[in-house]
């Protein structure tokens, strides 16, 4: 990957940035910024969960202080919905037993403060790098005419790219796990938007969406139930 294509995702990776201490946020924040732009500050740890659901991030960065049992607790509740963000640790404190929690949770890295920009941009790099390396570059055959492109979120539909939003992509790799299996409308909407109240109606307009995408022969609706992805 070259410098320009390394600089590129980094500005376009979504980042929520978890940070109680007022100091620490707006200074880790300033430098953040000046890596990746698109970065989302949460105060506390309910406002997370909120803007989690709302944003879906590509990376997660919290500071975990000298009892880190809540900062870790919610790391595990995220990760639990989704096994693909990634996770930044940053601390004052070298903990064995949050570095044991950090290798099961696949945190990316352990960042000790003061952290400066050199450290955030190593990691940020290494969390691009890998993901480039995980995600397959061939693409998902859906039918004759309709293939999808993991690694940049776009459908191909006779030769002609369609972009695809952050929801949809998210929504079309779910059906795409799940293929030719019912999903029932409450599993998508945990996935989706987890830990939201959201409307039905929501979740009609997202896969009718996904749908005018050339997606409206594959994606059935099982009415009262779910959606099914029928590929052959």
């Amino acid at each position: 990957m070259d410098k320009y294509d390394l600089q590129s995702q980094l500005r376009e990776m979504t980042i929520l940035y978890i940070e109680e201490d007022s100091v620490k946020r707006l200074h880790y924040t300033n430098i953040i910024k000046k890596i990746s732009p698109k970065i989302h500050v949460c105060l506390d740890f309910n406002e997370a969960m909120n803007q989690f659901a709302k944003i879906s991030p590509d990376l997660i960065i919290t500071d975990i202080g000298t009892e880190p049992s809540k900062e870790l607790d919610l790391l595990t509740q995220l990760r639990k919905y989704d096994d693909d963000v990634f996770i930044i640790i940053i601390s004052e404190y070298e903990n064995a037993r949050s570095f044991q929690k950090a290798i099961e949770l696949e945190v990316s890295s352990y960042l000790i403060e003061p952290v400066n920009k050199e450290q955030f941009l190593q990691a940020f790099s290494k969390i691009v790098k890998k993901c480039c390396k995980e995600k397959d570059k061939k693409s998902i055959y859906l039918n004759d005419d309709l293939f999808y492109q993991a690694n940049i979120k776009t459908l191909i539909h006779d030769g002609l790219k369609i972009n695809l939003n952050k929801k949809e992509a998210r929504l079309l790799e779910y059906f795409i796990k799940y293929k030719n299996i019912l999903v029932t409308y409450t599993q998508i909407k945990k996935h989706i938007w987890p830990g939201l109240n959201v409307s039905s109606a929501s979740l009609r307009t997202l896969v009718k969406n996904l749908r005018k995408k050339g997606m409206s022969d594959l994606i059935q609706n099982m009415s009262g139930s779910g959606y099914i992805l029928s590929l052959s």
